[in-house]
């Protein structure tokens, strides 16, 4: 007879044939993280910026359910400028999307990380969702993408260090592709 125990969103199968996917196996949980340089000839305050943010992690939760996910698991963005840093995320287009931070001033460039947490669309699904909704959002905004760089993960403690020293990492790492 086979059981299953539900923990969170994922479900633990014993040793006998399953039906339904767990975490971490195909079609399970899939993850996709993307670095981006955007820019735009007009100044973004953090209010557009804010708005930007959570119109993409709201396009890419909308897509990757239309591709047939079972759920959002958390599709997060840190921004990084040389006024501040900004952070929107979201669980589920049902949820909507929430922004932190504030900038000191307008500026041109954004340092965007996006991670995208999915189960039950493979891997290359959830990236076609994340850089086509950060692509469309971006061209409906006025935006240029000028980079982008597949990552593996990123924390918010990967945004403590100084401006100078995380803008200047970033744009080194862009001159090496």
């Amino acid at each position: 007879m086979s059981t299953s125990l539900t923990i969170g969103r994922c479900k633990t199968m014993n040793e006998s044939n399953q039906v339904e996917k767990g975490c971490y196996t195909d079609h399970g949980v899939s993850g996709y993280g993307v670095a981006i340089k955007l820019s735009r000839k007009d100044p973004m305050d953090d209010v557009f910026v804010k708005k930007v943010a959570e119109e993409i992690m709201m396009l890419i939760a909308k897509k990757c359910m239309d591709m047939g996910a079972k759920t959002i698991g958390h599709i997060k963005s840190h921004i990084r400028t040389e006024a501040g840093t900004i952070k929107a995320d979201t669980i589920g287009v049902s949820h909507g999307s929430y922004s932190t931070g504030t900038l000191e001033h307008p500026v041109k460039d954004l340092y965007m990380a996006i991670n995208s947490i999915v189960a039950g669309i493979p891997e290359g699904q959830v990236k076609e969702a994340t850089l086509g909704g950060m692509h469309e959002v971006a061209e409906e905004e006025g935006l240029t993408v000028i980079k982008e760089k597949e990552h593996t993960y990123f924390d918010e403690f990967d945004f403590l260090k100084p401006q100078e020293e995380f803008t200047r990492e970033l744009e080194q790492q862009f001159k090496e592709q």
